[in-house]
């Protein structure tokens, strides 16, 4: 519980800075960087390229920052601009539009409001600057292409697992709580197919809600609901994403409510890696949705589209993996 709170803190001082800026001069924070291996004849080489992400609440989002960083290195992008969004459309309408006044080479986003940002993407469109979009999407017409993963999957697959878990443990009946994310679409998109896919597995009958709430951003809030849930008997407490996962974890360990088991519908990284293989109690299962993997396509098809290439397919995925105790030997590379 000690390391849970201590990563919250890490994660809510990361929100105080609005941004990082690398620039391809190999100094980054006042550290020397470490030796990158530059890929040869890079289309990216020299570009300056702004990323306005969508929040840097978990350790997914944080993963996902930091992959941006090593791999435009690798790319030889002279310049990346990574701002965070805070989840509010309005930041990130500025940001788009002050990556168009410092005429950046082309803008990488994972926008909150998909309808809404596309007025800030005209503008970028008219200045003639490519956009690429990558988590989130938009249908804005002139996109490069919308790299992501296929988020209604998430919700099956972990509607699918809650559902053979309760007919082996449970009786076929679950008592289940909610942490929704409803602010994004694509965090939305998952608890929807969750409940479609666990009610098709077990029978609407059998499966009582006993709470759905959205959870906001952060391990407080969740944690709060499920502590003001604590008294009712619940059986799986399903996080849209892994921030709402170990808010919950945490309200459990708390009251010591071992029998209640946690899904994340979204994770990657050291803590729910560790936590899995530590045989957790409470954090039973997560979609693992590898950040390096999302930042890679979108470099590459970054450097196809400045190397002219005009056959980029508009959506791309990603692979997604199921971490749970009969996977996790194959993540032991990052823990």
């Amino acid at each position: 519980m000690k390391h849970a709170k201590l990563i919250l803190c890490v994660l809510l001082a990361l929100m105080v800075i609005p941004g990082a800026v690398f620039a391809g001069g190999g100094q980054q924070g006042g550290k020397s960087a470490e030796p990158v291996q530059v890929i040869a004849n890079s289309p990216l080489a020299g570009k300056r390229i702004g990323v306005v992400h969508i929040t840097l609440y978990d350790e997914w989002c944080k993963g996902v920052y930091d992959d941006f960083i090593k791999v435009g290195k690798e790319y030889g992008v002279a310049e990346i601009n990574i701002q965070n969004g805070d989840l509010n459309a309005e930041i990130q309408q500025r940001q788009v539009e002050d990556f168009i006044t410092q005429k950046y080479d082309m803008i990488f986003i994972d926008p909150v409001s998909p309808d809404g940002i596309q007025a800030a993407l005209d503008k970028a469109n008219a200045a003639g600057i490519p956009v690429i979009a990558f988590d989130s999407g938009t249908s804005w017409p002139p996109l490069v292409s919308h790299i992501a993963w296929d988020h209604a999957e998430t919700g099956r697959l972990t509607g699918r697992y809650a559902a053979d878990y309760a007919k082996k443990n449970l009786g076929g009946k679950a008592r289940v709580g909610i942490l929704a994310m409803l602010d994004a679409p694509h965090t939305a998109i998952r608890s929807q197919t969750f409940k479609e896919e666990l009610e098709a597995g077990l029978g609407k009958a059998n499966v009582t809600y006993v709470f759905e709430q959205d959870f906001g951003q952060t391990r407080e809030s969740a944690a709060n609901i499920v502590t003001n849930n604590i008294a009712k008997p619940i059986d799986i407490i399903w996080g849209a994403v892994d921030n709402a996962a170990f808010g919950a974890r945490i309200a459990l360990q708390a009251a010591g409510a071992t029998n209640t088991k946690i899904i994340s519908a979204g994770a990657w990284g050291s803590e729910p890696f560790s936590t899995v293989a530590a045989k957790d109690p409470n954090y039973m299962m997560a979609v693992g949705i590898p950040t390096e993997g999302i930042v890679r396509k979108t470099m590459e098809t970054a450097a196809k589209y400045f190397a002219g290439d005009k056959n980029i397919p508009r959506e791309q995925n990603i692979d997604l993996a199921v971490i749970d105790q009969s996977t996790i030997a194959n993540f032991r590379q990052y823990y």
